[in-house]
C-alpha cells in the first residue's frame, strides 16, 4: 500500500444522514491534517433485513459488498455495526464482522466486546430531556418506541428510559414499549403505539428516524406533536430540525463521532492499544415539547460580553464542526453584533449611528454563512431571550419601542437570510435535476455494447462535481440468489476511469487488474481520495462495482447514480449477448454452408448491403494480414461509423437510413477496391482493411472527398458522413488483428470528436 494508508468504512447506506456526518466528520480530520490516507467508504445495508414490501427486492446484494475489503488492499475497517446490523441478531453481527479480513477493525456507534470503538453517551442527553419533560410538562403516560435490544445504543437507551420513568413513578406497561425497525419506515410500530395506548402524553423515540415515522402516522390522524403528543427524538438530525413542529432531541454529534473514530484509528495504525470511548450529548429542547422558550435560565447571561462565547456555542452548535478550517470567523462576527447590541441596551441612549451599524454587522453575520449552522428554533429563541432582557434593562417607553424595533430589524434580517438559504437551495436542487435528466439520456444513448458506453456515463458525472469514477466489471455476470453464497471474483475490467476530471480509454487488453488492486491501480489517482464503493446489480445479476469520489451528491443520491451504472451494464450486457447470437448464427450458416456454396455467400456476406459481415470481414481481413507479413509489407486497419443514423433514421425513416447503410458500404467498397476488404460489422459499424499506396491521411481525404461529391450531387435532403478510426501494422508486428481493430476503435473515438453533425442541407434553411 506504500505510504498511504487505506481505511475502508462499512456503512449501512450511503444515503442514510448518518452516515453522511458521521463520514464528514472522518473527511473533516483527514483534510485538517492532511493526513496521506485514502478513505473507501463501502456501503452494505442492512443484515437478515425483510425485503418483503420494499421497492427494491434484490437489495441484499449490497451485503457482498463487504467482500471488496481484503487484507491486500485495506490497512484497517471502521464498521457501524449497529447500523448495518440495526435488523439482525447480536449473533449473526458478530459473525458478520468475524468474516472481515484480519486487519484493525474499529466500531462506530456501538460497543462489542473485543473490538475498540466510540460511542455516544447514551444517559446524559436523554436524563436532560426526560427531566424536562417529567418536571416541566408533566405528563403521567410516557410511552417508548425503541428498536432491537440487541443493539447497544438501543439498550442503553431503553435502560435510561425505564430508569426514569421509575424515578418519576410512571408505570410502565407491555404495549407502553415497541420496537420499531430504527428507521423512518417505522409507520406499522408507531400505529400500534398510538392504538394500544389512546391516553398516553408523551414519546421518546429511540432517534430521530423513529420519532418522523411516527409523526407522519400522527399527521394521518390529525395528531400535532407539541399539542395532541409531546415527541422526543435523539440525534439531532437536521430533517429534525426542519420538520414542523421541530423536533425536541438530544445532541448526539454523528459528526463528532466521525472524527472520533478516525483519530482512534490513526493511533492503532500506530500501534496503540485502545477501546471503548464515549463521546457527550446535551439535550434540545423545541416544538414538539410545546415550544422553545421555557428554558430562560440558559439565557440568565445573556446580555453579559463574558458569555458570548458560550451563547455562539449554543446557537451555532453545527459550527464547531469545521471552525478550525473555515475562514468566515463567524465567532468574531456574532461577537462584535452582541457587544454593539449589549453596548446599545446597556446605554440606554438613543444612537441611530450604532443601530446602523448594528444592522449592517447582522447583514454581514448572515451573509457570512451564519444560518447554515444552526436552525429557526435555536436562533429565534435566542433572539426573543435577547429581547426579554433588553426590555427589562431600558427604561421608558420610548427606549423599549426603540429595542423592540431593533431586535424585529434582527429577526427580519434572519427570515431573510432563511429564505435566500431555502432559494439558494432550490437553484441548487433544479441543478441537480437538470444533471440528473441529462445522465439518464447519457444511460440510454447508446445503440451497441462498447465500453465508450462507460466513459459516457463517468464524462456526465462531472456535472455534479464527481471528478474521480471508476467502473469495475467482472469477466461474467455473477447470477447472485438471496442468502446464496458469493463467491468475490480475482479479478475485475477495469471498463474505463476519470481521474482528476479526464477520461481515460483503457484497450480490452489492459483492463483486467486482480480485486488486490481496486484501490491502488494504476489509473487510480495519485492523491489521497476519499471515495464509495457501490455494487453495481440488476436484479439478481452483479455486473461489478463502481469507485467515485464522496461529495455532497453521493449522499443525496448516490443510489440514483448507482442505479444509471447498473441500467448500462444491463444494457450492455443484453446488446453483447444480442452479438454473440448473431456470431452463433453466423456460425451456424457457416456449418451449413460447408455442404451449400449458397449459404455459405450468406454466412459471409451483410443481407442489406452485399458486402461481407462480420465473420466474413474478420476470415478476409485475417487472411490478407497474414499473406502481407509472409511479404514483409504493412497494411492498414480501419474503424468506421456512420454519423448521425439515429437522425436520419427518425427524421425520414428506415427506408432512408437502409438506404445510407448502402450508400457508405458502395463508396468505401469503391475506395478500397481490390486493394483490401470492407465489412459491415454491426449496425452501423463498418471495417475495412487497406495495402494500397495511400496513407492514413490520404485515406482519410479520399473517404471525405467521395463522400462530400456523394452528398453534392445527391437529391436526398440529408449528408450521409463517417468517421474513421486508422492503426497501421507495420512489418514485423507481432500485434493480432483483433487488438490491431481495438486500436483502430480507440482512435475512431477520438474522431467522433470532430465528427460532421450537418445531417440536414442548407437547402432546407437548417445545417
Amino acid at each position: 500500500m506504500g505510504d498511504r494508508k487505506t481505511v475502508g468504512f462499512l456503512v449501512s447506506g450511503i444515503m442514510d444522514e448518518f452516515t453522511k456526518y458521521m463520514c464528514e466528520g472522518i473527511v473533516d480530520v483527514i483534510d485538517e491534517d492532511n493526513d496521506k490516507v485514502n478513505l473507501v467508504v463501502v456501503p452494505v445495508k442492512y443484515i437478515d433485513r425483510d425485503f418483503t414490501g420494499l421497492p427494491d427486492k434484490y437489495e441484499f446484494q449490497y451485503k457482498e459488498n463487504s467482500q471488496n475489503i481484503l487484507k491486500e488492499n485495506m490497512d484497517a475497517v471502521i464498521v457501524a455495526a449497529d447500523c448495518i446490523g440495526c435488523l439482525t441478531t447480536r449473533e449473526n453481527l458478530i459473525e458478520y464482522i468475524s468474516t472481515l479480513p484480519d486487519i484493525p477493525i474499529i466500531l462506530i456507534a456501538s460497543k462489542i466486546d473485543g473490538y475498540p470503538g466510540v460511542t455516544f453517551d447514551n444517559t446524559t442527553g436523554i436524563i436532560e430531556g426526560l427531566t424536562y419533560l417529567m418536571e416541566e410538562l408533566k405528563p403521567h403516560n410516557v410511552c417508548m418506541l425503541t428498536g432491537n435490544e440487541e443493539n447497544s445504543d438501543v439498550d442503553d437507551r431503553l435502560y435510561v428510559f425505564k430508569e426514569m420513568m421509575e424515578k418519576y413513578g410512571v408505570e410502565l406497561k407491555e404495549e407502553s414499549i415497541i420496537q420499531t425497525p430504527l428507521t423512518i419506515e417505522c409507520e406499522p410500530e408507531a400505529t400500534k403505539l398510538l392504538d394500544l395506548n389512546p391516553d398516553m402524553e408523551a414519546v421518546f423515540c429511540v432517534n430521530d428516524s423513529v420519532a418522523l415515522g411516527l409523526y407522519k402516522v400522527m399527521k394521518r390522524r390529525g395528531l400535532e406533536p407539541g399539542r395532541d403528543l409531546y415527541i422526543m427524538g435523539f440525534d439531532n438530525s437536521v430533517t429534525g430540525a426542519m420538520v414542523t413542529p421541530s423536533l425536541s432531541t438530544v445532541d448526539a454529534n454523528a459528526v463528532d463521532l466521525g472524527r472520533h473514530v478516525f483519530e482512534m484509528t490513526k493511533k492503532i495504525l500506530g500501534g496503540e492499544k485502545l477501546g471503548q470511548e464515549t463521546i457527550p450529548t446535551r439535550f434540545i429542547l423545541r416544538d414538539s415539547f410545546g415550544g422553545v422558550n421555557s428554558f430562560s435560565d440558559d439565557y440568565e447571561h445573556i446580555l453579559d460580553k463574558n458569555y458570548l462565547d458560550v451563547y455562539f456555542d449554543k446557537v451555532f452548535y453545527r459550527y464547531k464542526d469545521i471552525e478550525e478550517r473555515d475562514n468566515s470567523a463567524l465567532r468574531e462576527l456574532f461577537k462584535k453584533v452582541l457587544e454593539n447590541v449589549i453596548d446599545y441596551a446597556t446605554a440606554g441612549v438613543y444612537d441611530p449611528a450604532k443601530v446602523r451599524l448594528i444592522k449592517n454587522q447582522t447583514d454581514d453575520l448572515f451573509k457570512a454563512g451564519a444560518i447554515r449552522f444552526t436552525d429557526a428554533d435555536e436562533i429565534t429563541s435566542y433572539i426573543d431571550q435577547l429581547y426579554n432582557r433588553i426590555f427589562h434593562t431600558l427604561k421608558g417607553d420610548d427606549s423599549k419601542e426603540r429595542g423592540y424595533s431593533l431586535m424585529e430589524s434582527l429577526k427580519k434580517r434572519m427570515i431573510k437570510s432563511l429564505s435566500n438559504y431555502n432559494i439558494e437551495n432550490e437553484a441548487e436542487l433544479d441543478r441537480i435535476l437538470y444533471s440528473m435528466k441529462t445522465l439518464v439520456k447519457d444511460t440510454l444513448n447508446f445503440s451497441y455494447g462498447n465500453d465508450r458506453s462507460y466513459s459516457n456515463i463517468v464524462k456526465s458525472l462531472k456535472s455534479f462535481g464527481i471528478m474521480n469514477a471508476y467502473v469495475y466489471i467482472y469477466d461474467k455476470p455473477i447470477v447472485h440468489l438471496e442468502n446464496e453464497r458469493f463467491i468475490m471474483p480475482d479479478h475485475v475490467r477495469i471498463k474505463t476511469a476519470m481521474t482528476n476530471g479526464k477520461i481515460i480509454d483503457i484497450p480490452y487488453s489492459k483492463q483486467r487488474i486482480s480485486t488486490k488492486h481496486l484501490f491502488d491501480n494504476r489509473y487510480i489517482t495519485n492523491e489521497s481520495f476519499k471515495m464509495v464503493l457501490m455494487p453495481l446489480y440488476f436484479e439478481d445479476t452483479i455486473y461489478g462495482s463502481v469507485l467515485y469520489d464522496l461529495t455532497e451528491i453521493t449522499y443525496k443520491n448516490g443510489e440514483f447514480l448507482i442505479n444509471q451504472f447498473a441500467t448500462t451494464a444491463r444494457i450492455i450486457q443484453i446488446l453483447k449477448d444480442n452479438n454473440e447470437i448473431q456470431k452463433q448464427l453466423e456460425e451456424n450458416l457457416a456449418i451449413m454452408a460447408e455442404n451449400n456454396i449458397a449459404l455459405d455467400k450468406l454466412s459471409r456476406n451483410d443481407v442489406l448491403t452485399g458486402i461481407l459481415n462480420r465473420r466474413g470481414f474478420y476470415d478476409e481481413a485475417e487472411s490478407i494480414l497474414a499473406e502481407r507479413r509472409e511479404n514483409g509489407m504493412s497494411v492498414i486497419v480501419s474503424y468506421v461509423d456512420m454519423n448521425n443514423l439515429k437522425v436520419i433514421n427518425d427524421r425520414f425513416g428506415h427506408d432512408d437510413g437502409d438506404f445510407s447503410l448502402r450508400t457508405i458500404s458502395e463508396i468505401l467498397t469503391r475506395i478500397i477496391g481490390s486493394e483490401g476488404a470492407v465489412g459491415r460489422i454491426g449496425g452501423d459499424e463498418y471495417a475495412f482493411i487497406y495495402y494500397g499506396e495511400l496513407s492514413e491521411e490520404g485515406l482519410n481525404v479520399e473517404i471525405r472527398t467521395h463522400f462530400e461529391e456523394f452528398n453534392l450531387y445527391s437529391d436526398k435532403p440529408y449528408n450521409i458522413s463517417v468517421s474513421c478510426g486508422y492503426y497501421k501494422i507495420m512489418p514485423g508486428d507481432t500485434i493480432s488483428f483483433e487488438d490491431a481493430m481495438d486500436n483502430a476503435d480507440q482512435d475512431l473515438y477520438i474522431a467522433k470528436h470532430y465528427k460532421d453533425n450537418r445531417v440536414l442541407k442548407d437547402v432546407m434553411g437548417i445545417n
